[in-house]
């Protein structure tokens, strides 16, 4: 699923200071570059192509291309077994129990063979086998060891089980069994850029609230109901900067069964005169309100959201100050 969010580059501009923040141990990629394929490494850029990435964790990223999607988590600790479970808890989380059917066995991932499960999601499960028309997803869960002992667990679930989507999923698994993280950014705590920053500011993760990604590519801080997420990306490119916005407000959408309509209203986004996408999705505790938006300043492009309950509108602190009414 597409968590709803939105995922491209983040950019940050000069060292963070030594005596408010530790130096990160891992090297942050460049987003220098980016093109309209997405803010992956090179020799990624060909097969996640369309693709955009969702950052549900410091250790773990959603791709999101089109019927597909793959995720992957890194591990530390545990065993294979442990993290395939997991692997496949995401699945039921998502679908339910009744209606997931799922066969264990192996898939030949990054030159071995690794246990896995292949699963779908039918109408009737359990009175059997549904054909292909009456499934309304299908894919795969693993879980391999990666260097150093670290375990990565994987998912795919293409959308109504159709065999070239299930081809696809393959190809996605394969790649991030094997090298890991497209946006070449180290996945873990280790790896987070802290404080957060825009090219222009730091931000702040108010007390309570979790830093879920924060590196050159995405960032997110999570506020219990609320979760602030932003992008930035060079050099700005008009037709990118658009593509994103649109693509990213569409995915927030989908991501929240029951969303209403999206108004297109006047805003700032730092400050910025900008065309803001607002929604609003149904839930358990009440109406989410949606706002996102991207603008472009000299040569670096900002895409940002801003989801929250109803009753702390207009803006809750984790949202940053970044956006504002006119």
């Amino acid at each position: 699923m597409w968590t709803a969010a939105r995922l491209w580059p983040v950019y940050l501009l000069g060292a963070l200071c030594a005596c408010s923040a530790p130096v990160p141990r891992v090297p942050p990629v460049s987003p220098e570059g980016s093109t309209p394929a997405g803010p992956f490494v090179p020799e990624a850029r060909a097969l996640f192509e369309g693709c955009t990435s969702v950052p549900d964790s410091a250790e773990s990223r959603t791709y999101r291309c089109g019927d597909v999607s793959v995720w992957l988590t890194e591990v530390e600790t545990g065993s294979l077994a442990d993290v395939l479970t997991q692997a496949r808890e995401r699945i039921t989380a998502r679908f339910g129990r009744e209606d997931v059917v799922e066969v264990s066995g192996e898939l030949p991932l990054a030159g071995s063979s690794w246990p896995s499960t292949r699963f779908a999601v039918c109408r009737g499960a359990d009175g059997g086998a549904s054909t292909e028309g009456e499934c309304r997803a299908g894919g795969y869960s693993s879980a391999v060891t990666v260097q150093a002992g670290r375990l990565r667990g994987l998912g795919c679930v293409a959308r109504g089980n159709a065999r070239p989507l299930l081809a696809r999923c393959l190809e996605l698994l394969e790649y991030v069994a094997s090298r890991g993280n497209p946006e070449g950014d180290v996945l873990g705590a280790e790896a987070l850029l802290v404080p957060p920053r825009l090219p222009w500011r730091s931000l702040a993760v108010p007390q309570g609230c979790q830093l879920a990604a924060s590196t050159t590519r995405a960032g997110r801080i999570r506020c219990g109901d609320s979760s602030f997420a932003w992008n930035v990306y060079v050099p700005a490119r008009t037709d990118v900067t658009a593509r994103w916005r649109d693509q990213g407000v569409a995915e927030l959408a989908e991501a929240l069964p029951g969303s209403g309509p999206v108004e297109e209203v006047p805003c700032r986004l730092e400050g910025q005169p900008a065309r803001c996408s607002r929604f609003t999705a149904p839930t358990a505790r009440g109406p989410l309100v949606v706002w996102a938006a991207a603008t472009e300043w000299e040569d670096r492009a900002l895409y940002a959201s801003c989801s929250f309950p109803q009753s702390e509108a207009p803006f809750p602190a984790a949202c940053n100050g970044a956006f504002s009414l006119p």
